[in-house]
């Protein structure tokens, strides 16, 4: 079996952490205003920015649902 070589702990954060905590805070909340965006174009004309923030964030924590698929099988 072939030995692995050696993990090094700082290039294993460099590949994850890039940039400085301001940076990436600031990715961070452009990522979620694009997809806020790209929500609000399947809600219906006129929807405004706060309606889809409310959906959205009803959506998200809306808890444990039952699978649908389970209903299909046979019984």
């Amino acid at each position: 079996m072939t030995k692995l070589p050696a993990r090094d702990l700082d290039a294993e954060v460099a590949k994850h952490f890039h940039g400085t905590p301001a940076e990436r805070i600031q990715l961070a909340l452009r990522l979620g205003q694009e997809a806020l965006q790209l929500f609000m174009a399947t809600l219906p004309p006129g929807t405004t920015i706060v309606e889809a923030r409310d959906r959205l964030r009803r959506n998200k924590h809306r808890g444990r649902r039952p699978s649908r698929s389970m209903d299909t099988l046979p019984r």
